[in-house]
């Protein structure tokens, strides 16, 4: 009996150590991750997409329809939208005898709202651009020739969307207001970018949420505007292309910059572009958005580094509310840069650290410090030997900015050559360098400031100031910036992103950003003597967290050198160069699917041979706090793992090079973890490999 036993024992033992045996040998050979070929059939192939060519296809279907019939001025083709990126514009085509320029009148409520402007000539078939038409309306647009044929048509256009951001209009008085509309750039995915008149109607918006959001846009020297593309970035708002483009919605340029672009970008004297940036490798210098950058407008390629760590002290720490709630951080934003702009008459590149609480000049060729802007506390000990550069403050209503932005040069008012004026929104954020001596936000204020700078003599003077008299009212923690504006010497000042929680004033930032307290806006335009001529609030809609805006800038609606082309003649160019995603090799890919946690893609497209994914990951039933994800591209032959850049609440963003794998199809899965607590880099982590629907066919 008892040798029965035994042997059943050894048996059992035997058994266990085969099975053991074979499943290690599975797993060796990645068969429980092994995608069969029926599997593979019922994948859904990752979507191809390239904006560039489709819109150079839409040129022609546009063309090919309207060939098909027979249009004049007097019965000509319309297309709303062309470019499916403004709802509020149209394109009107018609063949027309003769040259001559043709006026375009977009009706508004009164001579302030209506827009005019003039198309030069064309011969043959005339394209004309309307833009400025009111939402979900029948619009009255009428068309002049140069011999004074006229027609009006009616061209009507959807009503806004329902999760539109809404703009409640406090006070107008357009007669003393600076001629234009009103450019309102977002921040945020969820809120849109859009065009208001002085009655604070809607007369233009991007509906794509993913582009033009977080970076200032700007009209070019060329009559096109230039913002932040959509998709391809490092972390949310560090986007990696970059777009010139009209108000209908044509590109003319993507720019690929490899270092990323946040917050600011501008265009220089010479046609090239300065924008605030980051090391390209920004995820093994452990910092992030303190570098300047110069993009050659002809290559695309970055020409110019300006790395802040070799000029600043990164180890000096500021009070503030820009840091997320989130321990041992491996990417350190100690800086912010926010604004860089070029001084010719000094030879100056200077840049706004928010974060630091300062403004920096440094020479542009040496990267030598000139002056310091800024508060003289917490300059001790590794800062130290910034002092020298510090400006001294003159003035008895002299009060120091904070937390600020978008630094402006001003006309020389005072026609000395050692002094410099600039307008600044300063934010106001804690007005203190230490938490013990910070003002508390309902006591708080932001405004719009006026320094002089005597470069010579290292002294700053406080010229003029709004919004301290708006007290919590106006008081934006972050966003926004102030605007002089040369016509009338008026300032439009946005009040960017005043988080409120329960209604009161907050400096959370991070709840306003993840959606858990309100974040709204106010816009007011100023004039010297401090008469508000316009005011806008900007508020959530629908029980939407979104009301802020980022900047507001004046400007013409319509310049002819951006609508300098015809359809079909003239094909987008793709510039720059990009970095991809590397393999990670220091890993394998894993064996076992683990659905612990959860994993989906809110975007995922090929373009150019780049798969390009913005996705989530975290827990099944909501995203993380903190998450990273690395993706798996798995054939029957062959596994991969790339590392993916993340952001907050458990977003990750991938750009693979599907050149560099052999030819096959590809199963995709997301593997990674999320932690338990707020500890980047503690041991409290869920991990987990999770399927997902897609396949993406290398060799097409």
């Amino acid at each position: 009996m008892k040798k029965n036993s035994k042997k059943t024992i050894g048996l059992i033992v035997a058994v266990i150590i085969l099975v053991a045996a074979a499943i290690l040998i599975l797993l060796k050979t990645g068969a429980f991750v092994t995608i069969s070929a029926s599997e593979m059939a019922q994948r859904m192939e990752v979507p191809r997409y390239d904006l560039l060519a489709w819109q150079a296809q839409r040129e022609l279907d546009i063309l090919a329809d309207y060939n098909n019939g027979n249009y004049t001025i007097q019965n000509p083709y319309i297309i709303v939208d062309p470019y499916e990126f403004n709802p509020l514009s149209a394109m009107v085509i018609f063949d027309h005898q003769g040259e001559g320029d043709i006026t375009v009148n977009v009706a508004g409520r009164d001579a302030f709202s209506n827009i005019e402007y003039v198309k030069s000539g064309n011969s043959g078939r005339y394209e004309i651009p309307v833009i400025g038409l009111y939402a979900g309306t029948k619009n009255s647009v009428t068309l002049s020739d140069a011999l004074g044929e006229t027609v009006t048509l009616s061209i009507e256009t959807e009503p806004l969307p329902t999760d539109f951001q809404q703009y409640t209009l406090i006070a107008s008085k357009p007669d003393r207001m600076e001629p234009g509309v009103t450019l309102f750039t977002a921040c945020f995915e969820h809120s849109y970018s859009a065009i208001l008149d002085c009655y604070g109607e809607v007369r233009g918006y991007i509906s794509n949420m993913y582009m033009g959001h977080g970076t200032s846009m700007s009209v070019l020297e060329n009559g096109r505007m230039l913002a932040t593309g959509d998709l391809s970035r490092f972390v949310p708002y560090n986007m990696k292309t970059v777009w010139e483009f009209n108000w209908l919605g044509k590109i003319f340029v993507e720019y690929q910059v490899v270092n990323g672009v946040h917050h600011d970008l501008s265009e220089l004297e010479n046609g090239d572009f300065i924008a605030t940036s980051n090391h390209y490798d920004m995820f093994v210098t452990g910092t992030r958005e303190d570098v300047v950058i110069v993009i050659d407008r002809d290559t695309g390629l970055v020409k110019r580094e300006y790395d802040f760590r070799n000029i600043l002290d990164e180890t000096r720490h500021m009070y503030n509310h820009f840091d997320p709630d989130i321990e041992n951080v491996t990417n350190i934003d100690w800086m912010h840069a926010n604004a860089a702009l070029y001084y010719e008459p000094n030879n100056s590149i200077i840049v706004s650290s928010p974060i630091q609480s300062y403004i920096v000049s440094i020479n542009a060729d040496t990267e030598e410090i000139q002056w310091i802007l800024g508060s003289h506390e917490n300059f001790d000990g590794s800062s130290a030997y910034l002092k020298e550069y510090l400006l001294t403050p003159i003035g008895n209503d002299f009060e120091w900015q904070w937390g600020q932005h978008q630094p402006q040069i001003l006309p020389d008012f005072d026609n000395n050559p050692d002094t410099i004026d600039m307008m600044i929104f300063d934010n106001g954020q804690s007005r203190s360098a230490f938490e013990e001596t910070s003002i508390a936000p309902a006591n708080n204020y932001s405004r719009a400031v006026h320094f002089r700078i005597n470069t010579k003599e290292m002294i700053v003077e406080q010229i003029w100031q709004y919004g301290k008299e708006r007290g919590a009212e106006c008081y934006a923690t972050f966003l926004g910036d102030a605007n002089y504006m040369d016509q009338t010497g008026n300032c439009l000042i946005t009040f960017g992103g005043q988080i409120r929680a329960d209604g009161e004033p907050s400096d959370f930032i991070l709840s306003g950003v993840r959606g858990e307290s309100d974040v709204i806006s106010r816009i007011v335009e100023v004039n010297q003597n401090k008469d508000v001529v316009y005011e806008i609030s900007v508020e959530p809609t629908n029980g939407d967290v979104s009301g802020e805006t980022y900047q507001a800038k004046r400007m013409d609606l319509y310049y002819d050198d951006g609508y300098d082309y015809r359809l079909g003649e003239v094909a987008a160019l793709r510039i720059g160069a990009f970095v991809p995603d590397f393999i990670d090799a220091d890993q394998s890919a894993p064996v076992l699917y683990a659905n612990k946690i959860g994993a989906y893609f809110d975007q995922i497209y090929v373009q150019d041979n780049r798969l390009l994914m913005d996705g989530y990951i975290g827990y099944p039933d909501a995203p993380a706090r903190i998450g990273g994800a690395l993706i798996v591209l798995r054939s029957n032959t062959n596994s991969f793992l790339f590392r993916s850049r993340f952001g907050l609440a458990g977003r990750f963003f991938a750009d693979i090079d599907l050149s560099s794998l052999p030819v096959g199809e590809y199963a995709i899965s997301v593997a990674g973890k999320v932690s338990n607590g707020t500890d980047a880099m503690g041991d409290d982590f869920t991990t987990g490999h999770i399927k997902t629907d897609y396949k993406v066919t290398v060799g097409n």
